[in-house]
Order: C-alpha cells, then structure tokens, then sequence
C-alpha cells in the first residue's frame, strides 16, 4: 500500500489553551513520526510526498475568506509586533449584533474563525496545513488511478475543522477536502468513517446536506466529551 507523507508536518508545534493553562500542545510532531516509522518497519509499501496542488482545490470544501485567513495569518500577526503563537483573543457569540461579520483586525479573525484555543498558528503552520492536505488530495488522486488501497499520513490533522472554522489542532479539514476531489475525479458516492473518540464535527458540517457524501463518526457522548 502507498503512503502519502510531507516533512513539512515538522515545521508545526505549538501551544493550546487547556485546563486554564497555556501548556504545550498535545498534537505534536512526534505522533506523525511514530507512525512513520512503523509504517516502515512493517513494509508496508513505498512512501511518496505529495504532489502541490492550488489553494483553489481547499476552497471547495472551506470558504475562500477562511482559506485566505489561514494563509495569511500569520504575517499578520508579525505585523502587530508580536512574535509568540498566535492564539485567539476573543470569540463572537450569536448574541453579539456583528458576530456575523468578519473582523479587520488579526486579533478578531483568529477568535471569529476558531471554535477554542487548540490551533496555534506559528511561522511553518500554513505550510505544514498545506502539505497536510495536499497529502490527503494526492491519495484521493492514487485512487482515482486504479490503487485499491492508500495511506494519507495527514499532520496537523482536520476533521474538527468546518467550512469557516479551526479547532482541535486542525485546520483544513484533510478528509472532506479529498472526498471532494474523489467526486470530482468520478465517484460517484463516497462515505467517511471517522473512528477518533472525538466527534468529527468539522467533516459533518461541511457534508451535512450532501448526498453524495456519507459521514459517519464513532465517538464519545457529546454532552460530556469534546467537542
């Protein structure tokens, strides 16, 4: 079986806001690396980076204004003089007159397009996001080929990540961008079983609607596990 992995996943460790501390994030490198290495020691088949693909294709699963946040945030938040993580401030509630409009200013953006305060955005994170996600597209691509079986090693991950927001240390959402690129390459249906004890809250948002996607998600009672 193939295996998709990107060394750009290295350029991306940050913190996260938990259990009212900031502490080093959970999410960390040494996780895609641990899987790589069995992955190797199994024989389980050749490992190929993944080819470069338009943000354009991240834009029909996200909405263009959210892409763009995620790849400019960063050299914005260089611009207000401040070198740490970028972490949200503060997030807009419905009952807020303008929780619908996004902000101009960096600090607004990084609350109104995040839903809690696990996904930092640093100097390497847009690129380690895209080679993510441009490992998910090219699995899809195998496939499409006539491969019965690929591997995606996707890090940072992204099935807490909707169509306009981030969280949970993902986000693009890796999984709904390649269902996409399947339907477009001839699938007719395509099904995602998400199997984290998390729930897959971002890849349903994005396919709630859809009938030519099936979403499915095994996880922990909702009213007392995140999300």
């Amino acid at each position: 079986m193939l295996t998709i992995y990107s060394t750009d996943h290295l350029l991306h460790h940050g913190v996260e806001l938990k259990d009212g501390a900031v502490t080093s994030s959970f999410e960390q490198p040494l996780r895609a690396e641990t899987v790589l290495a069995r992955v190797e020691s199994s024989h389980l088949g050749d490992v190929i980076s993944p080819r470069s693909f338009a943000t354009s294709q991240y834009c029909k699963v996200h909405t263009p204004r959210y892409v763009a946040f995620q790849e400019h945030a960063w050299s914005e938040w260089l611009e207000t003089g401040r070198t740490c993580q970028a972490l949200p401030l503060v997030w807009p509630t419905p009952a807020m007159p303008s929780a619908a409009m996004m902000p101009s200013y960096i600090d607004g953006k990084l609350g109104f397009f995040a839903m809690d305060a696990g996904a930092p955005i640093n100097a390497g994170t847009w690129t380690a996001v895209r080679g993510s996600a441009n490992s998910a597209l090219t699995g899809a691509e195998v496939l499409a080929n006539g491969a019965r079986a690929a591997f995606a090693l996707c890090r940072p991950p992204g099935h807490h990540a909707g169509r306009e927001y981030m969280g949970g240390y993902c986000y693009l959402n890796n999984a709904a961008i390649a269902a996409q690129h399947a339907i477009e390459c001839g699938a007719r249906r395509v099904a995602i079983i998400d199997v984290d004890f998390h729930h897959g809250n971002g890849t349903q948002d994005v396919f709630y609607d859809r009938p030519d996607v099936l979403f499915t998600s095994i996880h922990g009672e909702p009213s007392v596990s995140y999300p």
